[in-house]
């Protein structure tokens, strides 16, 4: 099954099952506790650094149990740590947060609650959760996985009806409603990315009964191009910062690495090397100069930083609990991550060295 923007939600809830199992299991072996062993009742997910590097926003859901998927809320909290402020409210989930590039606007959507999601919009917000206004309606379907224009006047999403996606953009306002990628073969299309220069979108593209590729287009929707054509699932497109390479996932060995091209297609380097197990979710510095991503080690994911050309890879976190979603802030000096060593899924944030990994919020 291949990742959407509601994986890290998943992903969340998934943790935090396994980690209070662990956590049973070592308090048994060593015979003491070091943490007390409770129901797990916060997640939290998707941790998003500020333009301004200051503060931290993610989603939580302050009461979700292991077994219940429950309703996730959006928050920040100061990137040196303190207390979270909420700033959304009510029964349904606000998930996939994206900051505006000015950091005063935070796009989000607004779903159904629980593991299917069946329906849902794109709001917008003031950074301090004031003035929150419903941007798209309609549609039969429910969109997700947002960005922002480089100039912050426009709107990616993907729009998923009836189990297929599209590719839309929209202004802050609600109108000038643009579907790039209509679908009269029935092809998927989700995950769409805004390239840093603002010039294209790279997005995956399933075609009915076949595997995904990574495919770019114009940001008006024109010139659509493949990169990929692998027997095999690719897709996850993650930008460099000037727009000049596609860093991506596949499972062409038999299990998921990452991968680098150049934006315009042509020979693709495997950069991770986890063995017979996934490695997922890269992520570029500010710099271009690294990509982070999370591997499987002995059954849980742990926290990686690789050099763009493939050398140099250093594992930072090592505990027997899950590490996921690096996320570098905007100087590159520190990476904002989820970890289930508490028991559940809390925002972590570390130096780009792997030292001093604690708890903020």
């Amino acid at each position: 099954m291949k990742p959407t923007s509601r994986i890290t939600l998943l992903r969340a809830l998934a943790i935090a099952s396994v980690a209070v199992i662990a956590l049973v299991a070592a308090v048994a072996r060593a015979g003491a506790s070091q943490q007390s062993v409770s129901a797990v009742t916060e997640q939290d997910a998707a941790p998003v650094w500020a333009p301004n590097g200051k503060t931290i926003a993610f989603s939580s859901c302050p009461n979700c149990s292991n077994e219940a998927y429950g309703t996730f809320q959006i928050y920040t909290v100061n990137a040196n740590g303190g207390s979270r402020r909420e700033l959304t409210h009510g029964a349904l989930s606000s998930i996939d947060l994206s900051w505006s590039p000015s950091g005063r606007q935070i796009a989000f959507s607004k779903v159904t609650p629980g593991q299917v999601i069946s329906a849902g919009h794109v709001y917008v917000m003031n950074a301090n959760g004031g003035s929150q206004r419903q941007v798209t309606r309609g549609g039969g379907g429910y969109d997700e996985f947002l960005g922002w224009s480089p100039d912050g006047t426009t709107l990616q999403f993907d729009r998923v009806t009836d189990g297929t996606g599209a590719i839309f953009t929209v202004g802050l306002n609600g109108t000038d409603l643009h579907e790039l990628t209509p679908n009269p073969n029935d092809d998927d299309d989700y995950w769409g990315v805004w390239s840093p220069n603002g010039k294209k979108i790279a997005f995956d593209r399933t075609a009915a009964s076949a595997f995904g590729d990574i495919w770019v287009m114009n940001a008006d929707g024109s010139s659509e191009k493949r990169l990929t054509t692998n027997p095999k699932d690719d897709f996850g497109s993650a930008w460099s910062p000037d727009s000049s390479k596609i860093a991506f996932m596949s499972n062409r060995t038999g299990f998921y690495q990452v991968y680098v091209m150049s934006a315009s297609g042509g020979a693709q380097r495997q950069i991770s090397h986890t063995g017979h197990s996934d490695a997922e979710e890269p992520r570029w510095s500010p710099d271009g100069t690294q990509i982070a991503y999370q591997g499987q080690v002995n059954g849980n994911y742990e926290i990686f930083v690789v050099n763009a050309n493939g050398t140099g890879t250093k594992q930072l976190t090592n505990v027997p609990y899950d590490n996921t979603d690096p996320t570098w802030s905007p100087d590159g000096k520190r990476i904002a991550f989820l970890t289930a060593r508490n028991g559940g899924s809390d925002v972590y944030v570390m130096n780009a060295d792997g030292s001093d990994q604690h708890k903020i919020g």
